[in-house]
């Protein structure tokens, strides 16, 4: 009895060793347990860093855009080359500035380093064309411009309008218009297409063209606010119906235009409307296109600084298909 009484005790006296053995085993393994980075916690640290770089990368990708479009080379914003483009424009300053109807090749210059503050710059993203009322003319005209001509292979270019679908697409701000050498208004022209004068050759119908069309604002003497009409001039309209003008439009306003010459049929759009549309009664052989800053009836005008056509151009591009 008091064998079986001993053996009782000592089974139950093990138990409980083994009991608190097993407990204090467990408090440990929980100690350890609380040093252990949930998964859920590793995959947001690494969102985190993931998130960091995509951050980094786009404000990378974005400075390196912001640079490009504020560049201080004018023929750099535009992404000019003497291979499709031909500058018109002036050498020297004042009255005494002298015509070249090919600048960049006078000067022995690109559009990768040519700017000169008193005709061709950059501004905020524009590429700033100015002339002066009262400055010398082309051969072809007494009325002076800072403007582009369009080249092919660095060779002049001539395109047939009555087949095929060409196209100029370029974003304007107008900041000034000149004074006339009447002193009752102010016109310039801020893109052409340009067609046979007299002096280049009639075209395949025997027609004297000069400029096809001519897309102009026009409004009071040395206007630089407010608002200006649309005129659309040239052989279109002068010689079919008479110079149309629509009002509605303003300096210092930023314009999205489309000049398009198709088959023979020549239409214009505004911010993706298109406001004119006519078929040239006449061959549309040896046609190109003109554009930048060329200033009207200002033919024998005085010469005047504080007298000038400021045009901006922040996108320009031509298709031939």
């Amino acid at each position: 009895m008091q064998k079986g009484l001993r053996f009782w005790r000592l089974h139950t006296y093990f138990k409980i060793l083994f009991a608190l053995f097993f407990i204090y085993s467990c408090s440990d393994n929980d100690a350890d347990s609380d040093t252990i980075v949930p998964d859920s916690e590793v995959v947001e640290t690494e969102t985190e860093e993931e998130t960091e770089t995509e951050e980094e990368t786009e404000t990378e990708e974005e400075t390196e855009t912001e640079e490009e479009t504020n560049s201080d080379i004018p023929g750099q914003v535009l992404g000019l080359s003497t291979s499709d483009w031909k500058l018109n424009g002036f050498i020297g300053t004042g009255a005494d500035a002298v015509y070249e109807d090919d600048l960049l090749k006078a000067l022995g210059k690109s559009f990768d380093d040519y700017v000169d503050d008193n005709y061709f710059y950059a501004l905020d993203g524009f590429t700033y064309f100015k002339c002066y009322r009262g400055l010398g003319g082309s051969k072809n005209s007494n009325n002076p411009r800072v403007e582009l001509r369009e080249m092919k292979d660095g060779e002049t270019h001539y395109w047939d309008g009555d087949s095929g679908r060409h196209t100029m697409e370029w974003t304007v701000r107008v900041g000034q218009l000149p004074k006339s050498t009447s002193g009752t208004d102010g016109v310039l022209c801020f893109g052409q297409i340009h067609g046979p004068s007299d002096s280049q050759g009639f075209n395949d119908d025997g027609v004297d063209v000069d400029d096809t069309i001519r897309l102009q604002f026009r409004g009071e003497p040395n206007q630089e606010e407010g608002e200006v009409d649309l005129k659309i001039s040239g052989y279109i309209t002068e010689e079919q119906g008479g110079s149309i003008s629509l009002s509605g439009y303003n300096l210092d306003t930023v314009y999205d235009f489309k000049l398009v010459m198709e088959n023979g049929v020549i239409t214009f759009f505004v911010n993706g409307e298109m406001v004119f549309e006519r078929t040239l009664n006449t061959s549309g052989d040896t046609s190109y296109f003109k554009v930048g800053n060329y200033l009207q009836s200002v033919k024998e005008a005085t010469y005047d600084a504080a007298s000038f056509g400021l045009v901006g151009i922040s996108a320009l591009k031509v298709t031939h298909e």
